[in-house]
């Protein structure tokens, strides 16, 4: 009996895995042993629905995980379904069942169990069944009294472990509430060879409750279809399958590895334990470094797990969303600046990569508001900043809210807020450009290194700083134009401020780091001429702009930045 799960991804990347469908698959070949052939479909949002459809048909993808043997008519399919691709699933499953009638269609994920309505075919919609718990659990009983009548004996291997107290997220022994269930990297579902990167599972749930967060009602991912309840526990995979998939992503070289856990640092015992046998297995591995990306809480953060991390060259990402401990309250947060500024500090000094994540639109916040919270944000060092506006998940304790703070969004995905009470239709608008241009400035524009180095002198801070670059540049730079879109106002900036002396450091700082990030991640050369020495002004003592350029002694230098073997290479002229 052949049976197509399809996942839709929301755009192309080393992240674009079907775990989830891939999850239950597993859980269906090991319930049914010889009685399923399982294909996975995958597309994009942009390809829409018709490409879904004809990759469900045919069970024809590039990544199909099992060729089969013979041309068997497609008994059911079943859709993970979120947000971002409600649209995409819906018509693909419709298309399906105009061209045959007889296909049992199913579905679930966080949107089906928090917004099943118009999924049903009783409801109007083309599935035959809407998933709302466990996801291994519910397909595997699903299709058993479907198909076979009854679901087998072992239908959910961890089922039984319902009726145990609940696992404390600092217990240990929370491995065994998902120890039955079967690794679909270990099991043959997914390859990981010859991928750009994969995504490794190793817990389900969040001991927090923030209230925009599919968690915050009780929801947790779980092979691509919502667990649905109510306890705000994290359930471990033992580490014997931990250290089984790591081995098979060592022995892959698999590029990047994106670790899902909400808060991989919840344990602080456990993420330490998880981070050795990381540097354990990886030891021995001749071939390219593997990039490793976890999503921790800021305010737990220690001086052991900054270092751990820094010695993995991983990447993390925290989520600040915002610096005003009251607009943090009222959604399910706490937030204290100091204690959160000194832990970030904590990785800046172990030279840890990081990323904080901003909301605008939040309950109680205002423009105003924001601004301050991206001028914290930026005042951190971050190497990255990614900021969203608010979107009003139904499922979530905000949805539940909404009415009550005021909030106004659109009713389909992605549910995205119009207005509130402090930040109305226009200052939203205001945000997300000044959004754009803090993209544009710091993150594509490769401003880590000198921004707040070059904003000194200016005393300004940098949401009206960017703001204004935003009005300067408009939104269509992009490549090469970006640095000399950020020069042009990094000058015009300077002369109005009358500090002109500084602009020949300046331009050797932003010249000479938009050159070495061009080497590292595009491959491309680079010849800069120097207004100072290269050691004196990519220094220390340039640290401060204006006293360096008061002090300095102009020499012209020429230097070529190059692609290397082990990085960016410097040839002197």
């Amino acid at each position: 009996m052949k049976i197509v799960l399809a996942a839709v991804h929301l755009e192309e990347g080393p992240d674009a895995v079907p775990l989830g469908a891939a999850s239950v698959a597993s859980a269906l070949k090991a319930a049914f042993p010889g009685k399923l052939a399982i294909t996975l479909a995958e597309a994009f949002v942009s390809q829409g629905p018709q490409v879904l459809a004809a990759r469900i048909k045919a069970a024809d993808n590039a990544r199909e995980t099992l060729q089969l043997k013979s041309a068997l008519q497609i008994a059911a399919a079943g859709f993970s379904v979120y947000s971002w691709n409600r649209t995409v699933m819906i018509e693909a499953a419709q298309i399906l069942r105009t061209e045959n009638p007889g296909i049992f269609l199913f579905c679930g994920g966080p949107e089906a169990t928090a917004l099943p309505a118009g999924l049903a075919r009783s409801e109007g919609g083309p599935f035959d069944a809407v998933i709302a718990g466990k996801g291994e659990v519910a397909a595997v009983e699903l299709l058993g009294r479907r198909f076979f009548g009854a679901p087998p004996e072992a239908a959910a291997p961890d089922q039984a472990l319902d009726a145990l107290p609940p696992v404390e997220s600092e217990d240990e022994g929370a491995a065994n509430g998902l120890a039955g269930l079967p690794s679909p990297w270990l099991d043959g579902t997914l390859e990981a060879r010859g991928r750009e990167g994969v995504l490794w599972e190793l817990a389900r749930g969040c001991p927090y409750s923030c209230t925009y967060c599919y968690e915050s009602g009780g929801f947790a991912e779980s092979g691509g279809f919502a667990a649905s309840g109510t306890e705000k526990r994290v359930r471990y995979f033992p580490e014997e399958r931990i250290r089984e998939e790591l081995r098979v992503f060592v022995r892959a070289q698999v590029p990047y590895v994106f670790v899902l856990d909400p808060t991989f640092n919840s344990n602080n015992k456990r993420a330490l334990g998880i981070l050795r046998m990381i540097r354990e297995e990886t030891r021995q591995n001749k071939g390219p470094p593997t990039h490793w990306h976890f999503e921790v809480r800021g305010e737990l953060l220690t001086r052991e797990q900054a270092r751990s991390f820094a010695a993995l060259g991983a990447s993390l990402q925290i989520g600040l969303q915002t610096a005003d401990s009251k607009v943090a309250a009222l959604i399910g947060r706490s937030f204290n600046k100091g204690l959160f500024a000194s832990r970030i500090g904590l990785l800046n000094e172990e030279g840890t990569i990081f990323g904080l994540d901003l909301i605008y639109g939040l309950p109680g916040d205002s423009l105003d508001g924001y601004r301050r919270s991206l001028d914290f944000a930026l005042s951190l060092y971050p190497n990255s900043l990614d900021m969203f506006r608010l979107a009003v998940l139904p499922g979530t304790a905000l949805f539940d809210k909404a009415a009550e703070y005021g909030l106004a969004s659109d009713r389909d995905a992605p549910y995205t807020v119009r207005s509130t009470p402090g930040f109305p239709g226009e200052d939203l608008d205001k945000a997300a450009a000044l959004s754009h241009a803090a993209d544009l400035f710091y993150n594509r524009g490769r401003a880590v290194a000198w921004f707040n180095q070059a904003l000194r002198p200016l005393r300004i801070k940098p949401s009206a700083f960017l703001a204004g670059f935003g009005g300067f540049a408009g939104s269509d730079v992009a490549g090469k134009g970006i640095e000399e879109a950020q020069l042009a106002w990094l000058e015009q900036s300077y002369r109005r401020a009358k500090k002109e002396p500084v602009l020949p450091a300046l331009r050797d700082l932003v010249r000479f780091h938009g050159a070495w990030g061009r080497a590292l991640a595009e491959g491309a050369a680079a010849d800069i001429a120097f207004s100072y020495h290269p050691d004196e002004v990519l220094g220390e003592q340039a640290l401060d702009l204006e006293a360096f350029a008061a002090s300095a002694r102009p020499r012209s230098v020429r230097v070529r930045v190059r692609p290397g073997s082990k990085g960016p290479e410097l040839e002197w002229g």
